[in-house]
């Protein structure tokens, strides 16, 4: 199994992925073939597992990232709020559907990021983002 952190811009095309993986020093890709394209964020290109801490319990209610990325993945949400108007955020298996969401600040989700607790199968709604 592999774990998707998704991003969907509330205006596509504000922010280029190229230039949110340049500020956050993550790399971001559009999803692509879908009717609102995500952004997907991992460390390397490959799956978000990589953004994950060794400690990270996959089954867990919160995800527990590696340190050292979580500077560029705030990096990345505060661009998404400010340029284009908000965004929904998940970190969740390939193929699990959300359980739980929730219309958050930019404040609160930058807090859960900050200690290193963003929820597993839930959809933060920051900002104007479509649902």
């Amino acid at each position: 199994m592999c774990l998707e952190v998704l991003m969907t811009p509330a205006v596509q095309n504000k922010v280029s992925p190229d230039r949110l993986s340049k500020m956050s020093g993550l790399s971001v890709v559009k999803r692509r073939g879908l009717l609102r394209s995500p952004l997907s964020v991992s460390f390397d290109g490959g799956c978000a597992c990589s953004l994950l801490d060794d400690e990270a319990d996959w089954d867990a209610p919160n995800w527990i990232f590696d340190p050292s990325v979580l500077e560029g993945l705030a990096c990345v949400l505060k661009l998404l709020h400010d340029e284009a108007g908000g965004f929904t955020f998940q970190a969740l298996w390939i193929g699990d559907k959300p359980q739980t969401q929730a219309h958050v600040t930019l404040r609160e989700l930058l807090a859960d990021v900050a200690i290193n607790r963003i929820r597993n199968k839930h959809v933060y709604v920051v900002g104007k983002a479509a649902e």
